[in-house]
């Protein structure tokens, strides 16, 4: 490829070369996920590659675009020296030549004699297409070459993350999920600056838990309720608003049921079945791996193993054994395990099985608004959300449920050796039995558990800690 048909195909994707503050800029959703503050620190304080991964279509390409505005507008960095390019296009895919070559003409015809020339920015976006990509990123990484890489991956290709393994102490992962709850409120809200000003004001109350700070975390918990309150009742349906819509942006302004439950099947569940799995494992009856996840959507939260899942997906034991981390690699499931104070002793029998997303469920099982009308359900969808916020507590050693003949307790948080948070969610109106999280602090000794309510129940007794579950997700 000489140097004349490169500019051809990476100009389109560069439009900042000539228009730094054009119809480009315009195009981008003005609300900013918080990862992009993390990112924008590492990108000045770390040399290293900086990858982000997730599902398809969770806001990767948009972050990378946001990336740029700040480096022009804030770094202050000449738009030329910063080259986007995504790998998915038709013209790399279908050519193993060009694949053999773009990368390093890239380096060649922006940076010239690239080890002498000024910082470059290199944006890379669905870099798992470029067969070998890890190496061409070793290589200008050992040379330091004065180029800054950031890649994006689909978490749905397992091929993508085993290969970046090799880049391990030159690279770090950011994986980018749908949206949480809580960005849910602010993505909702983004016209009420006050509520994210709020927000910011109690930054400190995880903290404050993990040190068993009861007391402190009851009162600050109250000082949030009434800040939210001058508000007015903006939270009332958020949580069943976020149980039906989940954390998928593109598919909130579809009005259109069914096209959103079309839409959901299309990208994230048949895609990632017949496409990115069957590549990476080469099985020829992805309808049984469907089969499979169909049950564990059906079975959201509900204690289960192996064999049991096996049987009643009616499928063979080992493609649910070979596919579960499979799925869990994808983000489209993961797993709870049952707890056990020796972390030593091998992981085996029951599990919980958590959907990272329930607007997934929601459109492969036709229960949009169905849910909502079953108490039942509705306390699993709550149970999965509480579980998707905790495991991305990064203060955090693991997650997993409790249970020994009848007494369970919901989540088992890990923060230190032996030293432990019980939580409990009831989200059914006047179910606040205390039984298994009474249980559980007596036997190990933990100073303190939580209970999560669908009312606003407030309060710290006997060493229990009752909050709503809207501001848990919010502010814990």
């Amino acid at each position: 490829m000489d140097v004349k048909n490169l500019e051809g195909l990476l100009k389109p994707y560069n439009p900042w070369h000539s228009e730094p503050h054009g119809e480009w800029r315009r195009a981008l959703p003005p609300f900013e996920r918080p990862i992009l503050r993390d990112l924008w620190r590492d990108l000045e304080k770390i040399p290293q590659i900086i990858s982000i991964t997730g599902p398809r279509r969770v806001g990767k390409t948009t972050l990378l675009h946001q990336l740029i505005c700040h480096l022009i507008d804030e770094k202050k960095v000449k738009p030329e020296r910063i080259l986007y390019f995504s790998f998915d296009d038709p013209a790399v895919v279908s050519s193993p030549e060009l694949q053999e070559r773009v990368f390093d003409r890239m380096v060649e015809a922006v940076s010239g004699d690239a080890r002498k020339a000024e910082q470059r920015f290199f944006l890379l976006d669905e870099i798992q297409n470029l067969p070998r990509w890890e190496l061409f990123l070793k290589k200008y990484y050992d040379l330091k070459y004065p180029i800054r890489f950031l890649v994006s991956g689909s978490a749905s290709s397992p091929i993508f993350r085993k290969t970046q393994e090799s880049l391990l102490g030159r690279i770090k992962d950011y994986h980018l999920l749908p949206f949480s709850f809580r960005e849910f409120c602010l993505y909702r809200f983004r016209n009420k600056p006050e509520f994210a000003e709020i927000l910011a004001r109690y930054t400190d109350i995880r903290d404050q838990l993990l040190q068993n700070g009861g007391e402190s975390v009851c009162q600050r918990i109250k000082e949030f309720h009434s800040d939210i309150q001058r508000l007015g009742n903006i939270l009332n349906n958020a949580v069943l608003d976020f149980c039906r819509e989940g954390g998928f942006p593109e598919t909130w302004q579809f009005r259109d049921v069914i096209l959103k439950q079309e839409y959901l099947w299309e990208n994230q569940v048949r895609k990632v079945l017949y496409e990115d799995l069957a590549l990476a494992t080469e099985y020829r009856r992805p309808e049984n791996v469907l089969r499979f996840f169909v049950y564990l959507l059906a079975h959201p939260g509900i204690e289960i193993n192996i064999q049991k899942i096996a049987v009643e997906a009616g499928v063979n034991r080992k493609v649910v054994s070979d596919n579960f981390p499979l799925l869990e690699m994808t983000d489209l499931v993961m797993r709870v395990h049952k707890f056990r104070k020796d972390p030593i002793r091998p992981r085996q029998g029951n599990i919980k099985c958590y959907l990272r997303d329930l607007a997934l469920r929601n459109a492969v099982m036709k229960t949009w608004d169905d849910f909502a009308t079953d108490p039942g359900l509705m306390g699993l969808y709550i149970e999965n959300i509480v579980a998707n916020h905790l495991v991305n507590w990064k203060e955090i050693l693991e997650v997993s449920y409790y249970r020994q003949r009848q007494v369970e307790v919901d989540f088992i948080v890990t923060h230190a050796a032996s030293k432990y948070l019980p939580i409990e969610v009831k989200y059914r109106k006047k179910e606040l039995q205390k039984k298994g999280l009474q249980h559980f602090m007596k036997k190990f000794k933990t100073p303190m558990g939580v209970i999560l309510t669908r009312e606003l129940d407030i309060g710290f007794e006997e060493g229990i800690l009752s909050i709503p579950v809207r501001y848990f997700l919010l502010v814990l």
